[in-house]
């Protein structure tokens, strides 16, 4: 396995590699996984999964975060990706994020690894301040930024050139 980022209960963050891609694009490709990511609401091609990844890659080396690899560790299987990367792979505001393949959804994955990210965030990559952003009908990843602690601050269209709801959680107010 590579390296071990951080770990829930249930659940293994580690860095992503190449033999990913595969897993993850199996996900992906699903429009009803994907209908809360992005504009379009599609599936991804594999192509596009191994553009994200080996970015993930190389900003993780380089910047000491992204969107880590989410591991199971009951099944040892990929179900998913969360982490942190500046807002738009620009910045400067820090976004927290996270994508479950559907058949994991409901689990209460998410809710660990956003928790798990932001403790990451804040105790080791020393930030004050992160922020999410969701679709307003995005109802399952509202309650679970809410249950992380984060503040829904309204909509925005400051990001992803598209409406979303921001959210912010500030690190004295955890």
């Amino acid at each position: 396995m590579s390296e071990v980022i951080t770990e829930t209960d249930r659940l293994v963050l580690r860095a992503p590699v190449l033999e990913d891609i595969d897993p993850l694009a199996l996900m992906w490709s699903d429009p009803e996984t994907m209908k809360y990511i992005g504009k379009t609401g599609q599936g991804w091609t594999r192509e596009m999964v191994a553009e994200r990844i080996e970015r993930a890659i190389r900003f993780c080396k380089e910047r000491g975060m992204t969107f880590w690899t989410v591991v199971e560790k009951d099944s040892n299987q990929i179900i998913g990706q969360g982490g942190l990367v500046p807002i738009e792979f620009n910045g400067p505001e820090i976004e927290l994020g996270y994508r479950l393949g559907i058949a994991h959804w409901g689990k209460g994955f998410a809710t660990e690894i956003a928790g798990a990210s932001a403790a990451y965030g804040f105790e080791t990559l020393d930030f004050n301040r992160l922020i999410a952003v969701c679709y307003a009908e995005n109802l399952g990843s509202r309650k679970v930024l809410k249950k992380v602690g984060f503040k829904e601050l309204g909509e925005s269209d400051l990001y992803y050139d598209t409406t979303t709801v921001l959210h912010e959680l500030i690190r004295e107010h955890i």
